[in-house]
């Protein structure tokens, strides 16, 4: 189903926040809306057509994260999914049903990636780049991400 503009950016804000409450990252969630009814779309080796909604997720897998924190991160996107763009049951339309939310797995260590990549990260920020300032600011400002600072200071110094 086509959003509204502002159910998107609702949508969009509510993934950002789940995806950095439950795996404590940055908020440098990437969220795309793809409208596959202007598409050729095809399922099971079948051109489909119609509406389907599907929230796809590309996620660092890392060991700590477990099957029932992939679970939990899938309830909580259909849970912001009603909450934006409301519950079909109620709207009485059965294209505003989420058909599907899906985990894939990309490249791994999310803290080891992001100390490795603070001096990139900054690099951009101080050359302007408005996305990595708000990442870097976010990063110094959360509790939960001093570690991303503290280790490489740690790494830097030998000590």
């Amino acid at each position: 189903m086509p959003l509204y503009k502002t159910q998107r950016a609702d949508l969009a804000q509510r993934i950002t926040t789940i995806h950095t409450m439950v795996f404590t990252v940055p908020a440098f969630v990437h969220v795309r809306f793809a409208n596959y009814v202007a598409t050729e779309h095809y399922m099971g080796g079948k051109k489909r057509t119609g509406t389907i909604n599907l929230v796809l997720c590309n996620v660092r897998p890392e060991s700590l994260r477990t099957r029932d924190l992939y679970e939990s991160l899938c309830h909580q996107i259909e849970a912001a999914w009603t909450a934006s763009v409301g519950d079909p049951a109620t709207l009485g339309v059965a294209h505003a049903q989420l058909a599907g939310v899906f985990v894939l797995g990309t490249a791994g260590q999310d803290a080891e990636w992001m100390r490795e990549n603070l001096p990139k990260f900054q690099a951009l920020a101080d050359h302007g780049n408005e996305l990595y300032r708000d990442m870097i600011a976010e990063l110094r400002t959360r509790e939960n991400f001093k570690f991303v600072f503290e280790n490489r200071s740690a790494r830097e110094t030998g000590v």
